[in-house]
């Protein structure tokens, strides 16, 4: 894999020793002046990601060069943003953006700096990595590395299993009420629940448990298909257009979804009445009461279902029932 840089000309240097630090083994970086990518453009980005320098850029001119990568042919493009420039890191997402690397990443240590006691926001290989994987530009890691998961027809009936879980529903449903009355908003929920069968299962999932407020999803302890915290991204994104198209609704929609790791007994969906579990109570308790509408919340067992590449969108958001949270920032209409 190929990265390019286009970095703005002063601090060149210093900006391209943190890339060259953080390059995967991989890789194969070259770092240009972002004054040449005019020039040269045509020539150098096709087929390789391309981190553009948001140093002394307005957000349009951002886009405007985002735009004009794609069109060059590029494999995807990131958003260096040493300054904190970019006030809405969603709209970069929105605009095709396949990574936003914050502050808080390019001031962090890197793996070579802190060695042992690196800190796990660093801007390093590892989050180079799994940030193109997420972009669906490489692999995060040889399928080889970790034992399959053997689908949800072979768990055995009555047995406990890992699992990821997510509590997905309908936002601002009190509103909703209000425009739209008692009748059509269960039948929304109806087919919201139905959406949710095919996009869980481009996520390896599929939704276990179906109540009037919201939905519980599980997907495999490890990602099988699309990471579901990033489809919840895109679906959050999409909210607009999703309820206009999808539901045929005229009032603006949107979701929220919570994400927890545990255990759970093992039930096909429709024969989960009797089934206990401390994780199964919990994600329902925090997707129906703690979750704000439009956000993803996850929780610190779940931490490393957000890709590396959403890192800089989410922050610590307290805790509830003795487990620390993380929460998406709000995104905008």
């Amino acid at each position: 894999m190929k990265i390019l840089a286009y970095i703005a000309d002063e601090g060149l240097s210093r900006l391209a020793a943190v890339l060259e630090r953080a390059l995967p083994a991989d890789a194969e970086l070259e770092v240009l002046p972002r004054s040449g990518l005019g020039r040269n453009g045509r020539k150098k980005v096709p087929k390789t990601f391309v981190y553009l320098d948001a140093e002394g850029l307005t957000p349009e001119k951002i886009l405007e060069l985002g735009s004009r990568l794609d069109d060059y042919g590029c494999s995807g493009w990131g958003v260096l943003d040493r300054s904190g420039t970019v006030e809405d890191p969603a709209g970069l997402f929105f605009a095709g953006a396949g990574d936003y690397v914050g502050p808080p990443l390019l001031k962090a240590p890197t793996a070579r700096a802190a060695g042992a006691n690196k800190r796990r926001s660093a801007f390093d290989a590892d989050r180079v990595s799994r940030a193109l994987a997420a972009a669906g530009i490489a692999g995060e890691e040889p399928a080889a590395a970790r034992p399959p998961f053997p689908g949800w027809d072979k768990l055995e009936e009555g047995t406990g299993v890992a699992v990821r879980f997510c509590y997905a529903a309908l936002a601002n449903q009190r509103e909703l009420l209000e425009r739209i009355g008692e009748t059509r908003l269960n039948k929304l929920r109806e087919d919201f629940a139905a959406f949710l069968g095919p996009w869980a299962a481009e996520c390896g999932g599929l939704v276990w448990i179906r109540e009037g407020g919201g939905n519980l999803l599980l997907f495999p302890p490890t990602d099988e298909g699309i990471n579901p915290v990033l489809a919840a991204f895109r679906l959050l994104l999409d909210r607009v257009l999703v309820g206009y198209e999808v539901f045929r609704l005229e009032t603006p929609l949107s979701f929220r979804f919570a994400f927890h790791a545990g255990r759970t007994m093992w039930r096909k969906p429709g024969s989960t009445g009797d089934v206990v579990s401390e994780d199964v109570n919990f994600i329902f308790h925090l997707g129906s009461r703690a979750s704000p509408d439009g956000t993803i919340v996850v929780t610190e067992c779940a931490e490393s279902l957000v890709p590396h590449c959403l890192r800089d969108l989410f922050s610590p958001s307290g805790d509830y029932e003795g487990r620390q949270l993380l929460a998406s920032k709000r995104f905008r209409d």
